[in-house]
């Protein structure tokens, strides 16, 4: 019988070793050393994702965290004399040993807990249930009590043991079986879970919860027999219905999680199979979480079949500091091909909400002020156009229709095509692509970003042409927001390792870069923000305005109705919306991002801000204000360059496209066209006091502005 062979090999090491072979050491045992998940939190401490490795859970908790009827079960149930023994249960040991020699086989095992945890770390579950392997564990028991307390030991099997489910320890099991944690679990729910490490698969109450109840009812009296609870307690607790969920893998905001993890791979250098047990505070609000999806659901669900959008993504951020409040990335998550995120994996076509960059650069080359005129009138290139790019290139207006002279703030206001166009080319489109970069963008073109150089864009960069990230769209309205200066997307805060000890702690003043002065910025900001400069193409009072609150913002639509877009931000808060198809196909209705991602900025933006004060800018010190109007320093008076006729080409009436050099199809360096001379422009047309007017449209909106 093992006992009498245990008793002398005890005491003699030479031949212990001689025996069972060579014994791992004991020493550097901790419960915060073990492997465990990553923790992934919101910024008020709220579970978003708990990341384990191939399906298994866990999270190491310390002693006193863990409910007192969980370490009253498991002691009835699994080591009654754990506190006074020295790893093994001799009297147990002298039953296991009876029952095994009459069944001619390992029949118990009278494992204490200490002999459970050694089985656990260094033998392993699956070793053969022979003599030799019980003398190891009982060796390796007696040096583990010689080498920490009695509650270090039962932290440790606690953090350790095995609960079924792919779930090792209490907590672990706790969240997984009753949605709980192991600091709120009841006398019913902890006498259930204790019972399970015998048999976890057997008893497992997801499965078969008959049997997990018989096991409960033993763990019960168990109980009773040592005095931890009374008859009339066990009773009350087996009674209990207990609500047992299955193992289920639910992030909270799993678009954002994805972006958190990448920014721990790419960032910090931490893998979420690492196993080491960091925990992570992230800038996620769960609060706007929750509405951004809700938002973006109800809108589609609303609008989606009528205008034929299925998909819609958000990207919200305090622009103070970077931090990423809200990130939809997508509809569902959970769909087919669900996991694509359009707010930072995907980048889209921005339409005109690229025009802020233009001019944004347009203002900063102190070539033209806000009042600025411009004409808006037909342009035909000579190349740019169809077939692969040496086709003729005549570019519209949304309206399809030209007005005349109008000053720089409306031609911005009311996304006009032309002024843009001349705007970006009497610019400079490395100013533009240099502006995007400073501003926020990151990638300006298809993934993976290979090579940005200027030479790479032509004049359809300002119509928004070139795929960008939603995320980096965001950036550029957190960068007008605060001024000029830009933060990076910051989505973590904290990062602490199993030790607890402070792996890294977000700085934004680390974060700030000066991209543009405040000057520029603000000329811009009070553009977007003035809802008179947009009233001819989108109406006043519409979804770009927020009641009661001073807010810029911007749409953006590409030229095929494929990518919606709307831009908008306060001081305090900046959001950009993407909607569309994630298989590229078109929006029905002509739709634009006024009835498309507007919706959702405005309802989002007005609920996100609910309660806070109507904030906005003093007037920098660095600009003139005359009459309403903003601009920098001897830009007050500049001449109407972009109101006189565009330059023409010199070219033959049959000139060969192929063949056409640089000195052709340019002017001075800004390129040139082919139509005929326009006529004179027509007088300015000044912003209009009330809503274009409409014309009915089928479906949910009742109409249209027909500008």
């Amino acid at each position: 019988m093992l006992v009498v062979f245990l008793l002398p090999l005890l005491g003699i090491p030479a031949i212990t070793a001689q025996a069972v072979g060579t014994l791992p050491a004991v020493s550097g045992l901790a419960s915060n050393k073990m492997e465990q998940d990553t923790l992934i939190y919101d910024r008020h401490g709220t579970l978003l994702a708990d990341i384990g490795k191939a399906g298994d859970h866990r999270i190491v908790v310390p002693l006193n965290y863990v409910s007192p009827w969980v370490v009253k079960a498991t002691l009835a149930t699994e080591d009654r004399t754990f506190y006074s023994n020295s790893g093994i249960d001799l009297g147990g040991i002298v039953r296991a040993a009876i029952a095994n020699y009459q069944h001619h086989k390992v029949k118990q095992g009278g494992s204490t807990i200490s002999q459970q945890l050694v089985k656990q770390v260094y033998i392993g579950t699956n070793a053969p249930a022979d003599i030799q392997r019980k003398l190891k564990e009982a060796i390796l028991a007696i040096e583990l009590n010689r080498e920490y307390s009695k509650n270090q030991i039962l932290e440790m099997y606690l953090n350790t043991i095995f609960y079924g489910s792919q779930t090792y320890g209490i907590e672990a099991a706790a969240r997984s079986y009753f949605q709980t944690n192991a600091h709120d679990l009841s006398l019913a729910q902890a006498a259930m879970l204790a019972g399970l490490p015998q048999a976890p698969t057997q008893y497992n109450p997801v499965v078969n919860l008959q049997a997990a109840k018989q096991r409960q009812a033993q763990v019960l009296a168990a109980m009773v027999g040592e005095k931890y609870i009374t008859a009339a307690q066990a009773e009350a607790a087996y009674a209990v219905k207990l609500q047992i969920f299955p193992p289920i893998v639910k992030f909270e905001a799993p678009y954002f999680v994805d972006y958190v993890l990448k920014t721990l791979a790419k960032d910090h250098k931490i893998n979420s199979d690492d196993r080491r047990g960091y925990r992570v505070y992230t800038s996620l609000d769960l609060n706007l979480q929750h509405l951004a999806e809700r938002v973006v659901h109800d809108q589609i669900a609303q609008k989606g079949n009528f205008y034929n959008f299925h998909d819609a993504a958000l990207v919200s951020m305090d622009p103070r500091t970077g931090e990423v409040l809200a990130m939809v990335g997508g509809d569902d998550y959970n769909r087919p091909g669900g996991q694509y995120n359009f707010a930072y994996d995907v980048p889209r076509p921005p339409g005109s909400s690229f025009k802020i960059f233009t001019y944004t650069a347009a203002i900063e080359s102190r070539k033209v002020n806000m009042l600025s005129p411009i004409l808006d009138e037909p342009l035909v290139f000579p190349i740019g156009g169809d077939p692969a790019g040496f086709g003729k290139y005549a570019p519209q207006n949304y309206d399809r229709r030209f007005h005349g002279t109008l000053p720089l703030k409306m031609a911005m206001g009311n996304s006009m095509n032309i002024p843009a166009l001349k705007t970006e080319l009497r610019t400079g489109i490395p100013a533009v692509v240099d502006m995007a970069h400073r501003m926020g963008l990151t990638c300006l073109g298809p993934l993976p970003c290979v090579d940005q150089s200027p030479d790479n864009y032509g004049p359809s960069l300002t119509l928004g042409a070139y795929p960008v990230r939603l995320a980096d769209m965001a950036t550029a309205a957190s960068t007008l927001a605060t001024l000029g200066v830009r933060h990076r997307e910051a989505p973590i805060l904290n990062i602490k390792d199993g030790l607890g000890k402070d792996v890294f702690t977000y700085d934004a003043k680390k974060n700030e870069f000066r991209a543009i002065d405040d000057g520029v910025a603000f000329i811009i900001a009070s553009i977007m923000s003035d809802d008179r400069n947009r009233c001819l193409e989108f109406g006043c009072h519409g979804d770009l305005t927020l009641p009661g609150r001073t807010v810029a913002a911007k749409t953006g639509t590409t030229n095929d109705f494929k990518d919606n877009w709307t831009v908008g931000f306060t001081p305090s808060l900046a959001t950009a919306v993407w909607v569309g198809n994630p298989d590229n196909k078109p929006l029905s209705h002509n739709s634009t991002g006024i009835v498309g991602a507007a919706p959702i900025w405005h309802r989002f933006m007005t609920e996100a801000l609910a309660g806070k004060p109507d904030e906005w800018y003093p007037v920098p010190a660095s600009i003139h204000a005359v009459g309403g109007n903003y601009f920098l320093p001897g830009t007050e008076s500049l001449p109407p360059t972009l109101a006189q006729p565009w330059p023409q080409c010199k070219l033959p009436a049959n000139y060969n496209p192929y063949t056409l050099t640089y000195s052709q199809i340019t002017v001075n360096g800004v390129y040139c066209i082919i139509n005929p001379p326009p006529p004179p422009p027509a007088p300015a047309a000044t912003p209009s006091p009330s809503p274009s007017p409409c014309s009915p449209l089928p479906g949910p909106d009742k109409c249209k502005p027909t500008g």
